[in-house]
């Protein structure tokens, strides 16, 4: 019997979504969290991934791409699709070089909806058509050091900066020192956008494999 997990703060949002999974699956038990913090704790307390995740953007204790970083490390054996308001193709694509097995919109009509979280349980891809669009052509950065690129595969583990300082072994305020010389280099803001940054740029590994 496949599992579900729904993070989502908007608890309507969230049964129908579960009333929509628990269709396409039959028999498929669902569980619906407000958080990822709920959502971590819910996997830890049952020792197993969930087959699949539904996982929303904006949450309380997520900045944007971050909760899809912290479950895939919780839970590194789910397929995860993110469920979302935000239509930004960039978006899309961040969130497909985090990992993400499918994006589904809410804005969507019921039958784009239903279709893509048909494909996604099938363990297949599902993004919309605008994902697809090219980017901007990325511009290099100004070359970082060795020891910017071993912070930056540190940061791509998703654990918080003290973790990631005693993994490079440095002081924590040393990493963050690294942290905004990245930041100014990749001409990003957050240290999702750092690693999806990174990714594409060659500068790291994909980490699609995981």
């Amino acid at each position: 019997m496949a599992y579900v997990l729904i993070v989502d703060d908007h608890p309507f949002v969230a049964a129908a979504t579960a009333r929509e999974a628990a269709a396409q699956l039959a028999g498929a038990e669902t569980r619906c969290v407000e958080s990822v913090s709920a959502a971590e704790a819910a996997i830890a307390e049952r020792e197993q991934s969930p087959d699949f995740i539904l996982l929303d953007l904006l949450l309380p204790d997520a900045d944007g791409l971050s909760g899809l970083v912290r479950l895939r490390h919780a839970a590194p054996d789910s397929v995860i699709a993110i469920v979302s308001g935000e239509v930004s193709p960039q978006v899309m694509r961040d969130a497909f070089a985090q990992g993400a097995r499918g994006y589904l919109t809410k804005t969507r009509d019921v039958d784009q909806f239903t279709n893509g979280l048909c494909k996604f349980f099938e363990r297949g891809f599902f993004f919309p058509p605008e994902a697809a669009e090219p980017g901007p052509k990325l511009k290099r950065p100004a070359q970082l050091t060795e020891r910017e690129v071993a912070a930056l595969n540190a940061l791509a583990s998703g654990k918080v900066n003290k973790q990631l300082a005693d993994i490079l072994g440095v002081a924590e305020s040393t990493f963050k020192t690294h942290l905004r010389a990245i930041y100014r280099k990749l001409g990003v803001r957050t240290r999702v956008e750092a690693v999806s940054r990174a990714r594409q740029l060659g500068l790291i590994g994909t980490g699609r494999g995981a």
